[in-house]
């Protein structure tokens, strides 16, 4: 395993869990009005139960420099009190030769991400400027839980290996690229045979599984379809459905509440299928 494997592998361990809390402020659903005691009252309480934090930056990037600086202040936070955890930038950036290789510095070195979301459109030249460091994770946006991916990622398209969808293709050339081991895809729980077929071609990747929660997307599904044949190597996220779960003063224990409870029953899979934590 690589040193981003090693690392999302003892983040699980630690906690016994294999959430990851999409941290997405919005100041109008925020029952605070700062947005890093927000984040902060969020992570305090959930330190113990997830392996992963997931800032979306389009949420900091909106607020501008402050919202910036509360991603900055979020971070740090984190290292402190979660230093296991896995700090997973969703910033979906996409480029090629010069800009690719600046994304990942900025991503990895100035902010200091351990791992990061990209799109895959500009394909390989696109993808293994990410890849340097063998301690940073990738994950590839491959099938998504939004009904609109179907629109491009569905579509039946040729290949030297037969027809297959367009998510499918995505998933084998990352898999060829995947030479360092620290490349993932993101795959959605809502869209379980895709996600079945994502794991299925790319048994021991890690896969990052949005959709669970508001989005609705099928939980038990969602784990034995989209863990590995050990039942890890994923990263199953929650974001409004754990950060919004109260809009009042209490937001940051009902934070804990759902989190725990997604790490319970998703524990409760895995137990099942005799891939309980040690």
């Amino acid at each position: 395993m690589s040193g981003f494997t090693d690392r999302l592998d003892q983040a699980a361990a630690a906690t016994k869990s294999l959430v990851c809390v999409g941290l997405d402020p919005d100041p109008a659903r925020m029952p605070v009005s700062d947005v890093f005691e927000f984040n902060r009252a969020i992570v305090d309480t959930t330190a113990e139960l997830v392996c992963a934090f997931k800032p979306n930056l389009a949420f900091y990037e909106a607020m501008g420099l402050p919202g910036l600086r509360d991603l900055e202040k979020t971070i740090s936070h984190i290292r402190n009190v979660a230093p296991s955890a896995i700090i997973l930038g969703d910033a979906k950036r996409g480029d090629i030769g010069p800009s690719a290789q600046a994304y990942a510095k900025a991503m990895f070195q100035v902010w200091g991400f351990d791992a990061l979301t990209i799109n895959a459109w500009g394909g390989e030249d696109t993808v293994l400027p990410f890849l340097e460091d063998v301690s940073k994770g990738v994950f590839v946006w491959c099938r998504g839980s939004n009904p609109g991916s179907a629109d491009f990622q569905d579509v039946q398209i040729t290949t030297d290996d037969g027809v297959m969808p367009l998510y499918r293709n995505v998933a084998l050339s990352c898999q060829r690229w995947n030479t360092k081991g620290n490349l993932g895809l993101v795959a959605g729980a809502t869209v379980p045979e895709q996600l079945a077929e994502i794991r299925a071609a790319c048994p021991t990747m890690p896969l990052l599984i949005p959709g669970v929660g508001a989005q609705g997307g099928d939980l038990e599904a969602a784990v034995r379809q989209g863990t590995d044949s050990r039942g890890r190597s994923a990263l199953i996220n929650s974001s409004r459905g754990i950060i919004y779960a109260s809009t009042g003063d209490d937001f940051a224990e009902a934070a804990a509440r759902e989190a725990n409870k997604l790490r319970e029953s998703i524990n409760k899979v895995l137990e099942a299928d005799g891939k309980g934590w040690p």
